[in-house]
């Protein structure tokens, strides 16, 4: 066995301890390379890249298949594999959620990508930029198994076949599918690889319908707090992370972005930055939401530095991502409450949120106050919450009595 290997092998765990993982989760670890090591023994490999890394994949995935090993067991074996790739190749390892088999573009193409996605990142959020980027990878791979290697051939009939193939998927909101498209020709045009000019192809869009999605009840809401278990701490974390959503409205990627120097707990105010915005935002900390914060952190959370409020329960203690709260919090415990949910009916954590907005709403409190305690930058995005207010909206209907009913069998 190559030496050089085994000693990237120890680089590659001495980086796992260093994270830290847990020393059970690093001797697992250990016990995955000596499996690498004793396949590329029997293999003759002592270099060991990406195409090996997926071979040794792929060896393990057989087994699966056969019933030997665990859905798991492969998955791990594959990250390790594909870490000690990574360190082979460039003597650095990045940690965090990897995605494997993805299909690659072509070499102008993926730069053609990378220059774009720049572009964007000077004038837009991260969250535009990663979304035109996926958008413009989808376009890109369309004329990639149309034959297309550059854009010398492209036209307004490839725009054409590519939203028409497209648009099933868009049908609440055709602007997702045209604006990256408006962005990316317009890209490159400027930059001389097209001379097309799609702008009249792609200016009027069919509207986005408007749907109004519920907020919950208060009988829901009720359900979904009694199902977490507070004396543990992932209960406790929980709580607190859905105590911060429904008492002041804070958005998922806001609270998953909370730090400890954005609370003053002299003042009894939170601190923030909207992520979607940009704009600066004080909201009030409530007494239930200051007590739910206060027993997490003091008796929940992991003892680590890290400065976010909300992290990990194991090792490591990264702080949360999005959709750890928002997809696996509300799973978690919608289901211990027996509430049913499928994909369109808005049953999501966001729905937290609207239920601060229709509960300011239905108090009477004025539009403009309701806007600004939710950071919205404009009235439009807060009067979706008029539309929840059932009895408010009974108001504004019109007395028909003075009408009188002439058609036969109505009156």
């Amino acid at each position: 066995m190559d030496t050089t290997l085994k000693i990237s092998v120890e680089n590659v765990l001495d980086f796992l301890k260093n994270i830290p993982l847990s020393d059970a989760t690093v001797r697992y670890y250990r016990c995955c390379y000596n499996n690498i090591l004793s396949f590329c023994e029997k293999k003759g490999i002592t270099r060991f890249s990406t195409a090996e890394a997926e071979e040794f994949y792929q060896f393990q995935n057989n087994r699966f298949q056969s019933g030997k090993v665990s859905k798991v067991y492969i998955l791990i074996m594959r990250r390790a594999a594909f870490l000690l790739a990574e360190f082979c190749a460039s003597g650095k390892i990045s940690w965090g959620r990897k995605s494997y088999n993805q299909p690659k573009l072509c070499p102008l193409f993926a730069k053609v990508r990378h220059d774009f996605e720049k572009i964007c990142a000077c004038s837009l959020s991260q969250g535009s930029t990663v979304f035109l980027s996926q958008a413009v990878k989808r376009f890109l791979l369309f004329l990639e198994a149309d034959g297309h290697r550059n854009f010398s051939l492209l036209n307004y009939s490839d725009i054409k076949h590519y939203i028409l193939q497209e648009a099933p998927a868009h049908k609440g909101n055709m602007i997702n599918l045209t604006w990256p498209l408006k962005k990316f020709l317009a890209f490159l045009k400027e930059r001389q690889y097209v001379e097309i000019n799609a702008e009249m192809l792609l200016a009027n869009p069919v509207p986005s319908r408007k749907k109004v999605l519920p907020c919950f009840s208060r009988k829901e809401v009720d359900a979904i707090f009694s199902a977490v278990d507070r004396s543990t701490p992932l209960g406790l974390r929980d709580y607190a992370i859905m105590k911060l959503a429904l008492s002041i409205g804070l958005r998922a990627c806001d609270i998953v972005n909370l730090q400890f120097n954005d609370i003053d707990w002299h003042r009894n105010e939170i601190n923030i930055v909207q992520q979607k915005t940009g704009n600066s935002l004080v909201l009030p900390l409530l007494p239930d939401v200051g007590n739910a914060l206060a027993a997490y952190i003091l008796n929940g959370r992991p003892k680590t530095d890290n400065s976010f409020v909300f992290i990990r329960m194991r090792k490591p203690y990264h702080n949360l991502k999005r959709h750890a709260i928002g997809a696996n919090i509300m799973k978690r415990y919608m289901e211990c409450a027996g509430i049913s949910h499928s994909a369109g009916d808005g049953r999501t954590f966001h729905a937290f949120r609207r239920t601060v907005g229709t509960r300011l709403v239905e108090a009477e409190i004025p539009l403009p106050t309701v806007s600004q305690i939710l950071g919205h930058r404009n009235l439009d995005s807060t009067k979706c919450y008029i539309s929840l207010h059932d009895e408010g909206l009974r108001i504004c209907c019109m007395d028909l009595r003075s009408y009188a009913t002439t058609k036969e069998g109505l009156a």
